[in-house]
């Protein structure tokens, strides 16, 4: 059969039908990721209330050109502890090489109970041209998550926001709509700055310029006083030039505080803060485990390497 709409995915989901393989393809992560949990959710719902799914019944594959499909269908094949629905996840399916084996899973949708499994394929693309494409098109759900068009932006931001119980003023809706880069990922997390820190529309989407603002922002940040936080993020949102500068600043602060969570764990007197400092860091350190703050320093270096090191 055709393409499948993304609505008429989600009708069918809530009728309780299922697809054996799905096949779920572009660049608009945020529709694919949307869809995945409801398929998901509609898989792994049992009348008992049990949510054993997630814990034995998925299976989880990322394609290379090393991994045959014959792996894929023993999976989808293979038995589930504790019974059930068997949830099969391909990440970057496009990268198959000979996927013409998954034609042995595709049949048409069925109540939940009636399948022994549920295949989903995460792609990129796909490639009309191929024998196995238009095979795949008749027999499996193929759903398109491209990018949002221009003139569907409104309806999508205004679907968000109500998602996320953020009232848009016309202003607003109109600066979210001309956002660029633009992608519903990003929409989503603007709309969930307002919506945590119930701010004015110009705080996070433009900058201040007023001085004061990133040391409150570094204060605010490690007292997780959130919504404060967010609110200062106005200060350097667009000026490179000053938030590369509060990266290193924020990695600065988190080994210190660190070493200062290390000491208070192991009995130790390894931190060296100067008098003026101190107050304020034991302040912070009573917010923070030493395990929180490991991690912390462990997304910034990621963070760090992703601006700096890649293009």
């Amino acid at each position: 059969m055709p393409k499948i709409e993304l609505k008429a995915v989600q009708r069918e989901l809530e009728k309780g039908q299922v697809w054996p393989v799905y096949w779920i393809y572009g660049h608009e992560k945020f529709k694919s990721r949307e869809l995945l949990k409801r398929i998901r959710k509609a898989v792994s719902d049992s009348s008992e209330g049990t949510p054993h799914l997630s814990q034995w019944g998925e299976e989880h594959f990322v394609a290379s050109s090393s991994l045959d499909a014959e792996s894929i269908v023993d999976a989808a094949c293979s038995l589930t502890l504790g019974g059930g629905t068997k949830l099969v996840i391909v990440q970057d399916a496009h990268l198959l090489k000979k996927p013409e084996p998954l034609a042995a899973l595709f049949g048409p949708s069925k109540k939940k109970e009636e399948l022994p499994s549920v295949c989903i394929l995460l792609s990129k693309d796909l490639d009309g041209r191929k024998k196995f494409s238009k095979l795949l098109q008749e027999k499996a759900a193929v759903i398109s998550c491209e990018e949002v068009t221009e003139d569907q932006r409104e309806s999508w931001v205004q679907d968000l926001a109500k998602r996320r119980k953020v009232e848009l003023t016309s202003h607003l809706l109109m600066k979210l709509c001309t956002l660029d880069p633009w992608s519903l990922d990003i929409i989503d997390q603007e709309l969930e700055k307002f919506s945590v820190a119930g701010l004015i529309e110009d705080v996070v989407l433009e900058g201040s310029g007023r001085t004061g603002g990133m040391e409150v922002f570094i204060d605010q940040f490690f007292q997780r006083h959130l919504q404060t936080t967010i609110s200062h993020v106005s200060y350097f949102a667009d000026a490179p030039d000053e938030a590369l500068p509060l990266l290193g600043l924020l990695g600065w602060n988190v080994r210190q505080l660190a070493v200062l969570l290390s000491d208070r764990e192991n009995g130790t007197r390894y931190a060296k803060l100067a008098p003026y400092v101190e107050e304020r860091f034991r302040k912070w350190s009573g917010k923070w485990s030493l395990n929180e703050i490991l991690r912390l320093q462990q997304e910034l270096a990621n963070l760090d390497f992703k601006i700096k090191q890649t293009p």
